[in-house]
């Protein structure tokens, strides 16, 4: 809202009476209005082209964050192009652009974008910048992507910048989805031997690891003969035996004890009895 205000305020002091400002979602933005003749999209991006200015944005930033902010540019330009009459005698361009440098939020977008709708990428006039990567690791984009055009901070003493120029040349939506990117066939092949090789090297591992097992000698364990079981039977049997003969006979013995003791007592309170009788 505060830079909606401050644009208000900047229309009404250079006199532009013919705009309209409005605080929408980009991308339902055709349910609202369609059938200009241009666009210009500047699209939310991670920022990675001004960290120069920014340094913080190289510990805030993450892999996540590029590929969320790629998936809400994809749905941006197409919205964007939506928005524009392709039957204009004056436009149908749309220009979309970012302050960052990866390929994620600038080259794959413009390339979804054209496998979606009819649009084409275009010159865009400007004579700073290096032109579009058409490729990029394993992965290739149409051809027509370098007539985008790329500042980098470190060549042009500039801020990280990306700009593409497209014309649409019919509405609607292509029938036929393409992917997003193509991956090239040079690429394609060598994964394939790849993934053949290794699973030639598995097998010979495997089978290296049979014959190994087969050839070691099987180690016999020592047989158990039935008289050592039955000796073995027999003598915990005696030792049971054994033990509860102990057993029975410390009880006797404690009971024995008992009794002696309480004949000791007796006699004792006899003797004194017999003392006590002596005296009177």
């Amino acid at each position: 809202l505060e830079r909606t205000k401050a644009l208000n305020a900047n229309l009404q002091r250079l006199g532009v009476r013919n705009a309209i400002v409005a605080n929408y979602d980009g991308r339902k933005l055709t349910k609202i209005m369609t059938g200009f003749d241009r666009c210009l999209l500047d699209a939310p991006c991670t920022g990675l082209g001004v960290i120069a200015r920014d340094p913080s944005i190289k510990s805030q930033r993450t892999i996540k964050d590029v590929k969320r902010m790629c998936h809400i540019q994809k749905e941006l330009l197409l919205s964007a192009i939506d928005s524009v009459n392709a039957h204009s005698k004056t436009g149908g361009i749309i220009v979309y652009s970012t302050c960052s440098i990866s390929v994620e939020e600038n080259e794959e977008v413009i390339n979804y974008a054209l496998h979606h709708r009819h649009v084409k990428v275009v010159e865009t006039g400007l004579q700073v910048g290096e032109p579009g990567l058409t490729r990029f690791q394993k992965y290739r984009f149409d051809a027509s992507i370098k007539n985008c055009l790329r500042i980098f901070p470190h060549v042009h003493n500039m801020d990280g910048f990306f700009v593409a120029k497209l014309r649409k040349y019919a509405n609607g939506a292509k029938e036929s989805d393409t992917s997003e990117i193509k991956p090239n066939k040079k690429d394609k092949d060598k994964a394939k031997k790849k993934k053949k090789l290794l699973g030639k090297r598995k097998a010979a591992e495997k089978e290296e690891a049979q014959e190994e097992e087969e050839h070691q000698p099987v180690a016999e364990g020592p047989k158990d003969d039935p008289n050592k079981k039955k000796k073995k039977t027999e003598e915990n049997n005696e030792k049971e035996l054994v033990e509860k003969k102990d057993k029975k006979s410390k009880k006797k013995k404690k009971k024995v004890a008992q009794k002696i003791k309480k004949q000791e007592e007796i006699i004792e309170e006899v003797q004194e009895e017999d003392k006590k009788d002596k005296k009177k």
